[in-house]
């Protein structure tokens, strides 16, 4: 495990990024040895906000834009990460989430219901308008021990079996051809 967390996904208003750099940023206040949040995510015009967040919090040191990763890259990336950090406002499903606990990490997300229904308590919840939350749950990460820490991330790997693209695809299917009448 190397000394980061990780976020992948877009870098929207909504996404909360602003709070978790906020949180990063306190959070190595505190610690002995500095931690990154490495953030993968398509460069536009909200990554490009985004820098200016890191620059007006002086975060630099901290946080490492990736830009976009390919899918196996991301895969490595979240498996050698403290935690995959969720720290959205809103979501439709949470898919990242579900790719980092398959991957083999920790995952802290936002206490919000469409992640609590989906991740239900294979994740570690926070509350995502308080950046000290998201400090405290990072700290709870890095406090683990490898036992708890190789624990949840079994139960979580285990867990997500019950999501597949398959899966989908033929329920999906199903629903059409009861719609059409086959």
């Amino acid at each position: 495990m190397s000394n980061y967390f990780i976020y992948a996904g877009n870098a929207y208003p909504h996404k909360n990024l602003n709070r978790l750099i906020e949180a990063v940023v306190h959070l190595n206040k505190s610690v002995e040895e500095p931690v990154k949040l490495k953030i993968a995510s398509s460069r536009n015009v909200f990554t490009k906000r985004l820098e200016k967040v890191v620059h007006s919090l002086s975060a630099e040191s901290y946080i490492e834009l990736l830009g976009f990763v390919p899918d196996d890259k991301l895969k490595t990336l979240n498996r050698n990460s403290i935690a995959f950090v969720f720290p959205s406002l809103s979501e439709g499903f949470g898919l990242p989430g579900i790719e980092a606990m398959e991957a083999g990490t920790l995952v802290l997300a936002s206490d919000i219901p469409v992640f609590r229904e989906i991740y239900k308590n294979t994740a570690i919840y926070f509350n995502p308008l308080d950046f000290t939350a998201i400090e405290k749950a990072m700290k709870n990460a890095l406090s683990m021990t490898e036992t708890e820490r190789e624990s949840k991330i079994s139960f979580a790997q285990k867990f997500v079996k019950r999501y597949s693209w398959a899966k989908m695809a033929k329920e999906t299917l199903a629903i059409y051809k009861e719609v059409v009448g086959l």
